[in-house]
């Protein structure tokens, strides 16, 4: 496996979380337009996130946050940075055990 795949996915994660916060602190902004990202497979493996405006209907003031939608979204990034954490460790151990057969 290559290093580069869990550590995008850690990186992707990371930028979901920022853009998710943003959104909650924009939720009583007027006109605001929720931002949403789109994971994209990059070539030799990994991911990387595109951020694009959301297409949702606005509520009174012109704001189309969903605040449910961006917790769920918070709580899976969390899960993708554990997981990618976790692919990172168990390579980890996965070489040392190979050294160690190999010393």
């Amino acid at each position: 496996m290559k290093i580069y795949t869990p550590l995008s996915g850690i990186k992707n994660a990371f930028y979901r979380q920022d853009v998710a916060a943003n959104n909650v602190a924009n939720i009583n902004t007027k006109n605001y337009k929720q931002i949403d990202v789109i994971n994209e497979s990059v070539r030799g493996g990994g991911v990387r996130g595109r951020a694009r405006v959301s297409q949702a209907p606005a509520n009174r003031n012109g704001n189309n946050v969903n605040l449910t939608e961006q917790v769920v979204n918070q709580l899976n990034n969390v899960n993708q940075e554990r997981t990618n954490i976790n692919t990172l460790r168990a390579e980890n151990q996965m070489i040392g055990s190979l050294i160690d057969i190999r010393a």
